[in-house]
């Protein structure tokens, strides 16, 4: 038996009726909660009915702009106050819940059987274990440190978006739009913070608030995707963008960026592609050739010049210990960021090689305990940072020789699919090479082990990897969805 249309209308709009009665009454008592989950739901239904993009798509790129935009500021946002329920943590929710409902629709297993599926699985299973037993000892503590594992989830998230080829450039452009605006926005952050601070906020919390490493370190990411965007389309606007970014790396004053740059220089050049080297190289001779003559114009001497900062920042990227002295007004502490960092590093591995170097000291231990009491003899005050800035310094201290194994097996899998991807071209280079730029940046700073630097890590990473296990003889989705097309077509819309 059937409801007549009317009949169901009515019963449709009584129900509606009592919902947005109850709503009302909540909204009036100044309890937010359910309130707040049904217009998330209902703008989740609105934005999935409006655009032809998945939610789980959506919601990926959605984050990526916060992470890059927001920075800090968007990581500590929730809605709820009685329900921290943070903007990593409810995609994850939402992007698995519905990439686990979509996977038993087609009868499949909610990931792909590639290499690095498994490997980064395995990773998660043996992080998931050693959790286990550390959460009954530091309860959630051991979860919050957990996290530089878990993150790694929105890899099998963006790689089934990215199976659609128009979602794998949708979010890459997410990240190119995201990039630029971060460059507009951090130059009036840099000089206004205040305005971010004190105004720009929701519950009190800024939205807004930068970390350093982190904006390099994207801005980065902005610079090589931008060029490469410039060999694939040939636009002189992309060129201009992929230098002004570029420049503001070396303005963030921030080398572990400046060396995820590097990095992905180096890929391309290794796979033959020499342009961008070439083109950083030239641009720098010219910026160094103008800021020397106008030096000598004005007579400034040239250890007070941009020059000599980034002539110091280079020099003590070769300067582990710390033991050479910098004069510059930036780079002045450079040399004791370095003995930092040593010493940390060796405190903690030692820490880890006496206790238990086969699965670690586990998530929640005190990383900087032991670092602390030999670099900070006298001081009394309260030492917050968690990660050694090396996420694998970091991996192998909460994970012990064997999640290090692991990880280590993974990047190898990625250094190979890198290899194939520079030589094959910009399109498929581009992905890969944001990847190495933000790993690079991750060995010389927190960066894997918070939303911040993870998210857009782990779904660069599973873009980059659907695109290089995609068939190249199959059309794309959009193709296969319009059955009437010629093959000129098809070729159009690919």
């Amino acid at each position: 038996m059937t409801l007549a249309p009317q009949w169901r209308t009515r019963f449709f709009a009584v129900g509606a009726a009592a919902i947005a009665i109850w709503l009302g009454i909540a909204i009036a008592q100044e309890d937010f909660f359910w309130p707040s989950i049904t217009a998330g739901v209902l703008l989740l239904f609105l934005l999935a009915r409006c655009q032809p993009l998945p939610l789980g798509t959506l919601l990926l790129g959605g984050a990526i702009i916060g992470y890059i935009v927001g920075n800090r500021g968007f990581a500590q946002v929730t809605l709820m106050s009685s329900f921290p329920l943070l903007p990593a943590e409810t995609v994850l929710l939402l992007g698995g819940g519905i990439l686990l409902a979509q996977s038993a629709w087609r009868h499949e297993l909610p990931f792909r059987r590639g290499p690095l599926n498994v490997i980064l699985l395995t990773w998660i299973a043996v992080g998931t274990i050693r959790v286990g037993f550390d959460f009954r000892e530091f309860g959630f503590v051991a979860l919050r440190d957990f996290a530089v594992v878990y993150y790694a989830a929105f890899f099998y998230l963006a790689e089934e978006a990215a199976r659609d080829a128009r979602a794998g450039r949708f979010l890459q452009n997410v990240v190119l739009a995201s990039s630029v605006v971060l460059l507009g926005v951090y130059c009036i952050y840099d000089n206004i913070p205040e305005f971010f601070l004190n105004h720009f906020t929701f519950r009190g919390m800024p939205l807004i608030f930068y970390k350093g490493d982190l904006v390099g370190t994207f801005l980065a990411v902005g610079s090589v995707l931008f060029f490469l965007r410039f060999e694939e389309k040939k636009r002189w606007w992309n060129l201009v963008l992929s230098l002004a970014l570029a420049g503001a790396v070396l303005a963030t004053d921030n080398r572990a960026s400046l060396l995820g740059l590097g990095a992905a220089t180096a890929w391309l050049a290794i796979g033959g592609r020499w342009k961008f080297a070439a083109v950083q190289a030239a641009a720098g001779v010219g910026a160094a050739t103008t800021i020397l003559l106008f030096a000598t114009a004005m007579n400034i001497p040239w250890d007070r010049t941009p020059l000599f900062g980034v002539y110091e920042m280079a020099v003590s990227i070769a300067d582990p210990s710390g033991s050479q002295h910098y004069r510059g007004s930036e780079t002045f502490n450079k040399g004791d960021n370095n003995l930092f960092r040593t010493v940390w590093w060796q405190a903690v591995i030692d820490e880890t090689i006496e206790g238990n170097p086969y699965v670690g000291l586990g998530f929640g231990h005190d990383l900087a305990d032991r670092f602390v009491r030999e670099y900070y003899p006298e001081n009394s005050e309260e030492f917050s940072t968690r990660s050694p800035h090396n996420v694998l310094v970091t991996i192998f201290a909460r994970m012990g020789a064997a999640g290090l194994a692991v990880f280590l097996a993974a990047m190898a899998v990625i250094a190979v699919r890198t290899w194939r991807a520079v030589r094959a071209g910009p399109r498929e280079a581009a992905p890969w090479c944001a990847v190495w730029v933000m790993f690079m940046s991750a060995c010389f700073g927190v960066v894997l082990e918070g939303p911040m630097g993870a998210v857009v890590f782990w779904t660069m990473l599973g873009v980059a990897y659907a695109s290089s296990t995609a068939p190249k003889d199959s059309p794309s989705p959009e193709v296969l969805a319009t059955p009437a097309a010629t093959n000129e077509e098809a070729v159009t819309i690919s």
